[in-house]
């Protein structure tokens, strides 16, 4: 990636990817609001759909050899967090299916587990890219 801050950490992210694996997240709370897990059946669905999400990111963050996937996975996760949040408020003012009304403390839980749940994912990726690393030097 070149340009002004191709020199810097956040020049360096590949943000096209982060915006992408952001809102495929979104699958999950659209899944919920559809009904689709409470048909398909709780707990095991949304549990199911998460995994799958966390596989997807982790695994093009390790595919595409991003330079910071630390990083990378948390603000993937804060941003999912974000477009989260702003999924169900815009739901609920035009189509009335959202949450009523949503405390500023829950919104800022939802981005920040989702921050903590990025840097989770982000350890898993370096750790396999680590052992990728170490077995292509072999």
């Amino acid at each position: 990636m070149t340009g002004p801050n191709s020199g810097s950490t956040f020049g360096q992210l590949h943000w096209l990817t982060i915006a992408v694996l952001a809102v495929v997240g979104l699958v999950q709370p659209a899944l919920g609001m559809l009904g689709v897990y409470t048909t398909l059946g709780r707990p095991w669905t949304p549990l199911v759909v998460a995994a799958l999400i966390a596989v997807c990111w982790v695994a093009t963050v390790v595919v595409r050899r991003v330079p910071h996937p630390l990083l990378t996975l948390v603000i993937i996760g804060g941003g999912y967090g974000i477009l989260a949040v702003l999924l169900n408020r815009a739901v609920w003012g035009f189509a009335g299916l959202g949450q009523v009304s949503m405390p500023v403390g829950s919104m800022v839980s939802i981005v920040l587990s989702n921050i903590i749940w990025g840097a989770l994912l982000g350890l898993i990726a370096l750790g396999i890219l680590r052992v990728s690393r170490t077995r292509d030097r072999s």
